[in-house]
């Protein structure tokens, strides 16, 4: 059943034009230094579940708007369609403008889950950058502030009504903006207020005006509980007090640093528990769980927990507008025996559980291991929301019990290290789980080991809760996509994947390296979840290759529409099973440089098929060889359609690392061919690789590297085979005099056979001096180059090095170029 539909009745309506009005504040605010993305905003950024929520889309090439497709399931956008009337225009950084408007409404299942859900907007001819918009268990009304600052004081402080959430602006005046809420109460009942402001901002760029502090008073103005930061939600707030008496509380909401900016925020006012932790903070996967829920201000209490079917961590709601983590994992619990000095670990693989409660304590924990046989430890404790920072030890007991030396030490952990990767996070802020250690271990020794538990930040105490999962590193293909513009910015020309129908389209996908076993042998990328008419090309590769090309095809008949999708690696020669991890975090409040406060983080890649595209390639894989040190011209044509005679901008998607391209190449308008160049300038790898060539529409109002306003197409994935260059040379130091006419010898290694002769120019020579013609030529069966070389009264005196040939050799129909050698030429006085 459907859920019922909000009525745009004045109450409603009033609502819908201030969230619209909220975000043309925001894009006013961004529109110094934002980026080009193809969502700039939407609004409302909260809606009810079990509801319709009218939604506004603004943003850049974003006209003939088909579908809206979100990465997980309890909504559904219908009525999907172009604004009757456009936003106002407004300039952005880097080129393109605010200029056009979709509307829609999101229908909220009843059992929605909770929280961030990201989505994409497919148009007719683009898959949009994600957008986000959030799920509240609670009604939405608004702050309804008519004039600036009319809420900032208790007396004129806007009443409600508890379990509600409220969307309000802090405002750009010179003035910092307090707003404060009037909330009715019993004494003993919860007041658990939670502040959503940097995780429902979508604004590219942002600073301190997303950080927001909340204080919960009485009628006197006297503090009951206030919080700013915090490990659970990091930058947004949360808090929960008892109510001391019946009457009215006040909750204020500010910021932490003033900052003159206007800023969005969602207040969520409930009586529900706000636990922080749960202990154990986990369980076996598919088990349920008995916990105790801590940090809410009446105390402890008993909860059960279904872990799910899947390892990791996972989110547990308890009737607030936000989960508590936790993690699942393939192996059984040990909860710490804190009766005793040292807990016996029975077995491995195992999750620790234990808790610091004390400034000074530390848990120790006696294993088993063999030596050699890699374990992969990893502690959770701040990425749950505890305020710790632990760090563990581990010694080897020796046969008296006497502990050794230190084996292994570890306290904070990299990104990479806590499988995150694609992006980075200002003073680490955005992840909280680079604070818990995470490590490989290789013991030198069999037997005991003591593994020590402590926090020297001293902040163990009631929420001291930490968990250890201790096992063999998996062996683990790990996909990403990950943005490599400017600061940033998710480019769809570099991570999406809109196929034009009966054309195709090629993403590289990163496979980084963490702390697992990486499959040795050869593998091909099976891809899960592509609707019917769309299919995925990608040749075998191995995990050494660091990036690789993956292609969908869209048939000529293939629907209009988008999905999810999951790319799976499958090995070729074997039947071992692989696990397969898709990842892609999207940056949002960066600044320059590229540091995020946030990010969205996906499990999943999405896909959509458009319009066909008004032209397709076609490139041939070459058929002769690009040599190490050498060059070679690829040649492509572009089939045009439908009448379209407009530029179209070349350049390469894949090649090997060690191999260069030229620039971007313009096909003008009126003709179908171009070249691209590859220059081996390096030694890359003997043997075949893949090559793509892409191509795509030129919009001078749009930068290419951004993304919108570009339709894009791809070759096949070709094969591009490096062979050995055709000769090596040698020279040692000569010299020439001064109005000296000279032999320069080169000597000739063959290395691959060629037919003909092969051109030969000498490189690097400095000013006075020059090649007498006529010029030298080479063939497979010349031992040495001889170029007579000319030194005028102008030759500058002294050594010159960096002397290299330059060979043109035929091949196949094509002049293929190579250099070599590298050679010293002395100039001297005339005598």
């Amino acid at each position: 059943m459907l859920p019922p539909h909000i009525p745009l009745n004045d109450r409603t309506m009033h609502i819908f034009n201030r969230t619209l009005a909220i975000l043309g504040c925001l894009i006013v605010a961004q529109q110094a230094s934002a980026m080009t993305k193809n969502l700039e905003g939407t609004a409302p950024r909260i809606g009810q579940r079990g509801t319709t929520v009218d939604v506004t889309i603004v943003g850049v090439s974003i006209g003939d708007p088909r579908e809206i497709i979100f990465y997980k399931p309890g909504i559904r956008a219908v009525n999907v369609r172009t604004a009757d009337e456009p936003p106002k225009r407004r300039g952005l950084m880097h080129g393109g403008r605010i200029e056009e408007a979709v509307v829609c409404q999101f229908e909220i299942a009843e059992d929605c889950p909770l929280g961030e859900h990201p989505f994409r907007l497919l148009t007719a001819t683009e898959l949009t950058c994600i957008g986000t918009f959030h799920v509240s268990p609670f009604p939405i009304i608004d702050e309804e502030e008519t004039e600036h600052h009319s809420n900032d004081s208790l007396e004129t402080a806007k009443s409600i009504t508890p379990n509600v959430s409220v969307l309000g602006i802090q405002s750009g005046s010179q003035r910092p903006d307090v707003d404060i809420y009037r909330v009715p109460t019993k004494a003993g009942q919860h007041v658990s207020v939670e502040l959503d402001s940097a995780r429902i901002a979508d604004v590219h760029y942002g600073d301190a005006e997303f950080d927001l502090a909340l204080r919960i008073l009485d009628e006197k103005g006297k503090e009951l509980g206030s919080n700013d930061d915090n490990l659970l939600h990091v930058q947004d707030p949360i808090l929960s007090i008892i109510a001391p008496r019946d009457g009215d509380v006040f909750i204020e909401v500010t910021r932490s640093a003033y900052k003159r900016s206007m800023t969005t925020y969602c207040l969520h006012v409930g009586t529900n528990r706000r636990p922080i932790l749960a202990f154990p903070p986990g369980g076996q996967v598919g088990t349920k769980q008995d916990v105790v829920l801590l940090g809410d201000p009446a105390g402890s209490y008993s909860h059960s927990v279904q872990v799910p079917e899947t390892e990791g961590l996972f989110d547990h709601y308890d009737g607030g507008p936000s989960p508590i983590k936790l993690s699942a994992s393939d192996f059984p619990n040990l909860i710490e025996d804190a009766t005793a000095e040292v807990t016996k670990v029975p077995q491995l693989p195992i999750a620790i559980n234990g808790m610091i409660d004390a400034r000074n304590d530390r848990d120790r924990y006696k294993l088993d291991v063999k030596k050699g046989e890699p374990l992969h430890i990893r502690l959770f404790s701040a990425t749950l929301g505890s305020p710790m920072d632990t760090k563990i030890v581990i010694r080897p007991i020796g046969a008296d019990g006497t502990l050794g030396k230190i084996e292994l030490e570890a306290d904070d952990a990299t990104l990479e290290e806590r499988g995150t990767f694609g992006t980075n996070y200002r003073a680490r802020g955005g992840q909280t789980s680079v604070l818990d250690p995470s490590v490989l271990w290789k013991p030198a020794a069999d037997g005991e080991y003591q593994l020590e538990v402590s926090d020297p930040s001293g902040q163990g105490g009631a929420l001291g809760v930490y968990r250890i999962e201790i096992q063999s590193p998996h062996t683990i293909v790990q996909t990403m996509l990950a943005s490599a513009t400017f600061d940033w910015t998710e480019s769809m020309r570099v991570s999406g994947f809109a196929i034009p129908r009966g054309n195709r389209w090629t993403v590289n996908v990163s496979l980084p390296k963490g702390q697992w076993n990486t499959y040795d042998g050869p593998f091909e990328f099976i891809a899960n979840g592509l609707p019917d008419g769309v299919q995925l090309v990608s040749p075998p590769l191995t995990s050494d290759a660091g990036k690789w090309p993956v292609q969908l095809i869209a048939d000529p008949d293939a629907p209009l529409t988008g999905a999810t999708f999951t790319l799976e690696a499958r090995p070729i020669d074997s039947d071992a099973t692989l696990a397969t991890r898709c990842q892609q975090n999207v940056p949002f409040i960066n600044h320059s440089g590229g540091d995020a406060w946030r990010a969205v983080r996906v499990d999943q890649y999405m896909m959509g098929v458009t319009d066909p595209a008004p032209f397709s390639l076609v490139v041939e894989s070459p058929k002769v060889s690009l040599v190490q040190s050498g060059e070679l011209n690829i040649d492509v044509e572009i089939v045009r359609q439908d009448g379209f005679d407009g530029p179209v901008l070349l350049e390469t998607g894949y090649v090997h690392p060690t191999i260069s391209s030229s620039p971007p190449v313009i096909i003008p308008s009126g003709s179908n061919s171009g070249t691209l160049t590859l220059a081996a300038k390096g030694r890359p790898p003997l043997g075949k690789s893949p090559l793509v060539v892409i191509a795509s529409t030129i919009n001078d109002s749009i930068k290419p590297y951004l993304g919108p306003g570009h339709i894009r197409v791809s070759s096949d994935i070709l094969e591009l085979d490096v062979s050995a260059p055709f000769v090596q040379l040698t020279a040692d130091v000569q010299s020439v005099r001064r109005g000296e006419t000279k032999p320069f010898i080169w000597k000739v290694k063959h290395q691959s056979e060629f037919e003909g002769e092969a051109n030969v120019q000498l490189q690097g020579l400095p000013k006075g001096v020059s090649v007498v013609d006529p010029q030298p030529t080479l063939t497979k069966d010349s031992k040495e180059l001889v170029f007579q070389l000319q030194a005028t009264d102008e030759a500058l005196l002294g050594k010159v090095s960096g002397l290299r040939c330059q060979l043109s050799v035929p091949v196949a129909g094509q002049t293929i170029v190579q250099g070599a050698g590298q050679a010293s030429l002395r100039i001297d006085p005339k005598l």
